[in-house]
């Protein structure tokens, strides 16, 4: 066996090693593709020191298997354009940077704050940026790639507002600069302050006041001695009476500042909230413009290892979104490909949009760094530091992002323990007020002597027959009780602006009237000139007149001049029946539809080969007219059941249907109508409004009409100064309260009311029995407000903020619905009423059944005309029957048949009452029996011979067959048949004879005889041509017509 050297050994392992070393560095050494990160931070040591680039590391573990990830800090020198350009040319586009950190914590910073994030967006790339000054919190910009690190203006708002809950403060007001970036705080603070008074508009717990938005004009040409005068003026002048908190942002802060304690805004009761804008960077030692107690809210501290923490942790922040963002990519690469050396400008990053969205949705609670942001970029881990000026010193409080917000230590202004109130002492105010339904109402006191609520205390003039000895009577006035929609509004006053009242009766219970002779008024106007009340509240109308003598607030309730009508007795229209259609609708359906179906249907007929067929079809056969289509489009139209003749032909009978299903349209509509208009009708004067003639003439009706209005009102001066004959004529009308006018109205002693639009709505809902109506359209619109003494503008200031501040909360309009909508009002139906039918709702149909007697007996008396007089004329004129076509009735009117008819009838019911009328009667009657009986002897030939010639035929027909003979004969009997049985049965039938009680008939032929055998009349039997009726044997006569 052969051994190898040591030395052939030793190099044998030294080549394997050197192997081995390699492979692992070859799988070791390959990387993933490259991931850059720009720091951007301006060059100051403070800000540099902070950033701890060795953290970088384990932040970016987690991407180092899939990417080769790399944070770089880029420092700024002069933060000027060209410097910025170069830095992308050079650095951010060469290395394919896809996300940029930045950092805005100087004024020289926030110069290239703007180049930065200009340059960035129009790129289309991603920005971590660390700016407290963000502008545009509140916006969701769609191309502006940018989260935001620092707590912007937004989030020291929401601090601010935050602290003020905790002491209860409400009402503030916002002082700023014009150089600085007032409008996103304020902004800010609009937003915030709106979003809890919506959660709270209901609850009405805690509702911010913004009481006003102040900005004084910076000029930095101006020295700091005129600046500080001008703007102890403007603070002065600008800032509200009863305001106690200031929120301030200013990069002039210590300007402002310094005049606020010149003009007395400084002391225990004033507290000033600063921004991190209006601090700067704080130091322990305070500046001697701040004053003691003042309160500031800032992300940095006066321990200056806080404020370097502060940087490191927003550098931290943007490397760990970063890398959280290329955590989700999983190893895809997002790179940018810009260039600074072509002449085309650089097109924006399509993947930048996708990488921004990754980040902003990226989240992480639980690490060492954690990072949330909200939908419009910005950071809900921020953090925010409370400080107070104590001795000349800033001190920190607890961060008040935090959940629970703990206070302790704070220095207040004058160096005091508690804090201030944050709004004025509780002033006292007297008001005088009037009643007047439904703003300001009397009741009295409950057993206990207090007031029910809503209502409040208040004293009324007093009046023995009203009040009696009551003990609470002093000065002429007596404690009871008061309530209404101006009460609820007053007490909401009362609550909001904290303030209490004594609130009393003007003297003379008058609203106020300005004396045309002497000038001076009355009322509650007076009362408030002469310094009796601090404000007046009731339904005080604004005029033009009033607004000189006082001053008033915005409108709380918009009013007008209305006039007010009683319901007289109730009727129904004599024409209810027909009002469900309008005339020219029962003109189309009763006369032209009626008449042209019914013509139509008897044209078919006509023309029809199974109807009338033009003529050819007998009128025995088939009976239709004209009229008697009419009668039956008439029955069908309203259903009714009567006998009618029908048509034969298809066409005709197929536009009968059509005509039904119209018909049963017409009924439906009518009677689903009809209930509407036979409910009772409401009949009122339904004046046009104040320019209606009977109001400005009403001498021309009859009898004269009489309206009449409330002494000393604002209606009353309102028509006096407009409309003057007016006011002449109703001055004896006018009366001393809403009340008296009202029962005036409903007795009839007037039949019109014109006074304010709201308290006559008032007095139409609450009508017990619905008789009071509103009419016309409103005029002279005004409105009801408060009214202070000339020179109260403060104080009229603040109430006007306020009540526009209910307008919009809609709580004025729920006080107008509560108070002003009563049942009647409310379900008034103008005209209509809903009441049990009575006889009068049936006025029009019993007038309907009268109209159709007078109408009957109208075509009777036309009848008899006809019958009379116009008959013998249309005879002549009538030769082919046509009229039988129009009617039947009139067509048999018109014949032969007809007129021996009326003939027998008149003979029957006329008696003479002269020789000679008897004697022409006779004649007549002689010659009418002669005929009869030349008629009968004719006829009874005619029977003799028929008679024969059917027996004759018998006989020989018996006698040659040799068929059974007929049921019920006998073989003698068939034999018996001799010319001595013919000549007997022919005396029977001579036995017949006519002058046997003759008598008329009232058909073409006659009787022969009126009272034949039961054998006699078996035999007549055997004969077609004969017929038998009551008693009474007829020939060549229809059953019909006997």
């Amino acid at each position: 066996m052969e051994i190898k050297s040591p030395k052939i050994v030793a190099l044998s392992w030294g080549m394997f090693f050197l192997a081995f070393i390699a492979l692992i560095s070859t799988v070791c050494c390959q990387r993933g593709p490259k991931a850059e990160l720009d720091i951007i931070v301006p060059n100051i040591d403070k800000v540099v020191n902070a950033i701890d680039k060795r953290n970088f590391y384990n932040i970016m573990k987690p991407i180092r298997r899939t990417y080769s990830p790399y944070a770089r800090v880029i420092e700024l020198e002069e933060s000027n354009p060209d410097e910025i350009l170069g830095i992308f040319c050079d650095t951010i586009f060469q290395k394919n940077v896809n996300a940029l950190v930045h950092l805005s914590v100087t004024k020289k910073a926030e110069k290239s704050k703007d180049y930065v994030l200009g340059l960035a967006s129009s790129l289309g790339l991603p920005v971590l940026s660390f700016d407290p000054d963000y502008v545009g919190a509140l916006e969701n910009p769609q191309n502006r790639m940018v989260l935001q690190l620092a707590p912007t203006l937004y989030h020291q708002a929401q601090a601010m507002l935050k602290f003020m809950m905790t002491f209860n403060w409400t009402h503030f007001t916002v002082v700023s600069t014009t150089d600085d970036n007032n409008f996103d705080f304020t902004a800010a603070l609009r937003s915030l302050v709106k979003q809890n008074n919506d959660v709270n508009i209901l609850s009405g717990q805690f509702r911010y006041k913004i009481m006003k938005e102040i900005i004084f004009e910076h000029d930095d040409t101006e020295s700091y001695p005129n600046m500080t005068k001008r703007a102890v003026q403007f603070l002065k002048r600008e800032t509200p009476k009863d305001n106690r908190i200031f929120l301030l942002h200013s990069s002039e802060a210590k300007t402002l500042l310094d005049a606020a304690a010149e003009a007395g805004l400084t002391t225990y009761k004033y507290l000033w909230i600063l921004t991190s804008q209006s601090i700067g960077i704080p130091t322990k030692r305070a500046s001697r413009s701040f004053p003691v107690g003042t309160i500031g809210v800032s992300y940095l501290s006066t321990d200056s290892d806080y404020v370097d923490s502060v940087y490191k942790k927003a550098v931290e922040i943007g490397v760990a979104t970063w890398v959280g963002a290329l955590q989700k990519l999983n190893g895809r690469v997002l790179q940018p490909d810009f260039t600074c050396n072509t002449s085309v400008p650089a097109s924006q990053w399509i993947g930048g949009q996708e990488l921004y969205t990754i980040m902003r949705n990226f989240e992480d609670l639980r690490g060492t760094v954690p990072v949330s942001f909200d939908q419009n970029g910005l950071s809900r881990n921020v953090e925010l530091n409370v400080l107070n000026v104590q001795i000349g010193r800033w001190y920190a409080e607890e961060r008040t992002l935090n959940p629970k917000l703990e206070l302790k230590g704070i220095t207040w202004p004058g160096d005091k323990k508690i804090p201030p109130r944050g709004r004025p002492e509780r002033r006292f105010f007297s008001i005088a007020t009037l009643e007047e339904e439904p703003y300001v109402m009397y009741t009295k006191r409950n057993e206990k002597g207090a007031c029910n609520p809503p209502a409040v205390s208040c004293r009324i003039v007093y009046n023995r027959t009203l009040h009696g000895d009551d003990p609470t009577a002093a000065n002429g006035t007596v404690q009871w009780c008061c309530a209404g929609l101006s009460i609820d509004l007053l007490q909401i006053l009362r609550t909001r602006l904290e303030f209490d009242y004594d609130l009393f009766e003007v003297p003379d219970r008058t609203c106020g009237v300005k004396d045309q002779n002497t000038g001076k008024w009355n009322g509650l106007i007076k009362t408030l000139q002469e310094g009796g009340a601090d404000m007046a509240l009731t339904s005080l109308q604004i005029t033009p007149n009033r607004a000189e003598a006082v001053e008033f607030t915005v409108p709380y309730l918009e009013t007008g001049t209305a006039i007010i009508v009683s319901l007289r007795n109730d009727t129904i229209s004599a024409y209810a029946i027909l009002e469900p259609y309008d005339y020219g609708a029962w003109c189309l359906i009763l006369f032209i539809s009626v008449h042209s179906v019914g013509a139509s249907i008897f044209i078919f007929e006509w023309l029809s080969p199974r109807g009338l067929d033009q003529g050819r079809t007998p009128m025995r056969e088939h009976s239709f007219s004209l009229f008697r289509s009419f009668w039956l489009i008439w029955a069908m139209l309203f259903g009714a059941a009567v006998s009618a003749d029908n048509p034969r032909g298809v066409s005709a009978r197929f536009m009968g249907n059509v005509w039904a299903l119209f018909a049963l349209v017409f009924l439906a509509s009518y009677t689903a109508n009809l209930a509407a208009f036979m409910i009772t009708k409401n009949t009122y004067y339904d004046l046009e409004g104040i320019t209606d003639w009977r109001l400005n003439s009403p001498l021309k009706h009859q009898p004269p009409f009489k309206f009449a209005t409330v002494f000393n009102s604002s209606t009353e001066e309102n028509l006096r100064d407009n409309h003057p004959s007016m006011y002449k004529y109703m001055r004896d009308f006018n009366t001393q309260s809403i009340k008296e006018a009202i029962n005036l109205l409903r007795r009839g002693q007037i039949q019109a009311f014109i006074y304010d639009a709201s308290p006559l709505q008032f007095q139409v809902g609450i009508d017990k029995n619905c008789q009071l109506m509103l009419v016309g359209k409103p005029y002279a619109m005004s409105g009801y407000a408060v009214a202070f003494p000339k020179g109260q503008t403060e104080l009229k200031e603040e109430m006007d903020d306020l009540i526009l501040e209910l307008q919009d909360d809609g709580e004025l309009e729920r006080l107008r619905k509560y108070w002003l909508s009563g049942p009647c009002y409310s379900k008034q139906r103008i005209g209509q009423s809903s009441q049990r039918l009575r006889e009068l709702n049936f006025t029009s149909a019993f007038i309907l059944l009268a109209s159709g007697i007078v109408l009957g007996g109208l075509l009777l008396v036309m009848e008899h005309l006809y019958f009379r007089f116009g008959r013998k004329y249309l005879k002549k004129y009538d030769k082919c029957g046509c009229c039988a076509l129009v009617s039947i009735s009139m067509g048999k009117s018109l014949t032969f048949e007809q007129t021996i008819m009326e003939a027998i009838d008149l003979k029957k019911r006329h008696k003479c009452k002269n020789p000679i009328c008897e004697t022409s009667l006779w004649k007549i009657r002689h010659e009418l029996d002669l005929a009869l009986l030349k008629i009968e002897k004719l006829n009874k030939e005619l029977r003799r011979e028929k008679n024969l010639n059917a027996l004759t035929s018998s006989r020989h027909e018996a006698e040659g067959s040799s068929d059974p003979l007929p049921i019920g004969w006998k073989d003698n009997e068939a034999g018996a048949w001799s010319s001595d049985a013919i000549d007997a049965k022919h005396g029977e039938v001579e036995n017949l004879r006519p002058e046997t009680n003759m008598r008329r008939s009232p058909s073409y032929t006659q009787a022969v005889t009126s009272d034949p055998t039961s054998e006699s009349e078996a035999q007549l039997q055997e004969y077609s041509d004969l017929r038998y009726n009551d008693g009474k044997v007829y020939q060549k006569v229809d059953n019909d017509e006997v």
